[in-house]
């Protein structure tokens, strides 16, 4: 080889394929928590399944190699992750490969966002708001806000929720578990209101996390509710409450007026069972004054739900806390096409507060249409 093709050719340099390192998926979530690393750099991700808006999420974990001093733009536009600046890394000569047998995945209890431990030490973190402006993850190695981390310090309040989270998915591998204690409680407290239930679905298709639903049929009004949703605090919330543990846990109730066939009411339970796993199968939440499409009956106006906390003729369903939330019964008021475009353009207080005049008449599938000025 001549000196001119032997001088170019070590110019060329040879990049290894990133070697995955972990694959673990969330328990509750469509989301893959990945960890790779090549020869300069590793990295930890979350990667939501492609019929959701969850995307990819990345963390900068270590530099293997020595930390470049500017930032490595050339490698970010060919989609080759970077290493971190050497002014914000704690070890800026790099360090040694993280070894797969060391590595374990923590999911927070909303199961859309973990933490990586490498010898059961916590060495990054991505939590349900990274890709918020500039903001990726933390990490134990990193120093101030870096390009891709920020650094994790002792005193970061998500440590004391990852350690909450194993203790917490442990619970499921003891007995009783959570839902062989939390059902006959929940069960107790409906009954108390509502009276003792004519039939119990089960409605998780034998697949974890275990729930069912509670239905109370009478004279005037038949009544289901959900049972178990409250185990799993829904993804997201953090991102658009600054109290998430007041809104987090919810159980879901829909009143009708009574004189539905048994067929008809068992396709509501089997209706209610679909949008029992929304939060967590579409990385969303529910929350007072959202809506869902509801087109269960051809025969009248109504075509969704408006889920409401309060009005004066709702049964006060006061539930127990569970692990430091509020446990709330969102119950899902059955409105027409007009009403529901009305909250899109409005907002849905101006909706309720009709909803809360009409009394009764909310639970009557054809009632007449709210009339807005």
């Amino acid at each position: 080889m001549s000196l001119l093709k032997k001088l170019f050719s070590s110019r060329k340099e040879k990049r290894q394929e990133p070697e995955v390192l972990a694959e673990f998926r969330s328990p509750s979530c469509p989301i893959t928590a990945i960890v790779e690393q090549d020869e300069r750099v590793a990295y930890f991700y979350l990667w939501g399944d492609k019929d959701t808006d969850f995307g990819i999420k990345s963390c900068w974990i270590r530099n293997l190699a020595a930390a470049p001093a500017n930032l490595e733009t050339n490698l970010i536009k060919k989609g080759i992750p970077p290493m971190l600046t050497s002014s914000f890394c704690r070890f800026p000569a790099g360090q040694p490969p993280l070894k797969s047998e060391d590595l374990e995945i923590v999911w927070l209890e909303e199961g859309d966002s973990a933490a990586l431990l490498a010898k059961e030490e916590i060495i990054a973190i991505i939590p349900s708001w990274s890709g918020s402006g500039d903001f990726f993850g933390y990490a134990r190695d990193s120093k101030d806000h870096g390009e891709f981390c920020w650094e994790l310090t002792e005193s970061n309040i998500l440590i004391d929720r990852v350690k909450s989270a194993q203790e917490y998915w442990a619970l499921w591998d003891s007995e009783p578990n959570p839902f062989q204690i939390k059902q006959p409680e929940l069960l107790k407290s409906y009954e108390e209101i509502l009276g003792k239930s004519n039939k119990y679905y089960a409605i998780d298709g034998n697949e974890w996390p275990p729930k069912g639903l509670f239905l109370k049929t009478g004279d005037f009004n038949d009544v289901f509710v959900t049972v178990g949703l409250s185990l799993l605090p829904m993804p997201v919330v953090e991102m658009y409450s600054e109290n998430p543990n007041q809104i987090n846990r919810i159980e879901l109730g829909l009143i009708l007026k009574s004189g539905l066939m048994q067929s008809e009411l068992d396709k509501i339970g089997n209706w209610i069972s679909g949008q029992a796993d929304i939060p967590w199968k579409r990385i969303t939440w529910m929350g007072n004054g959202h809506t869902i499409t509801f087109k269960e009956f051809k025969n009248t106006k109504i075509t969704s739900v408006i889920l409401v906390r309060d009005l004066n003729v709702l049964p006060k369903l006061e539930l127990n806390d569970y692990r430091g939330s509020s446990v709330n019964v969102l119950w899902m008021i059955p409105i027409t096409e007009n009403e529901r475009n009305h909250v899109i353009e409005n907002g849905s207080e101006p909706l309720i507060e009709k909803l809360n005049n009409i009394g009764s008449e909310v639970f009557n599938i054809y009632r007449p249409e709210i009339i807005f000025n």
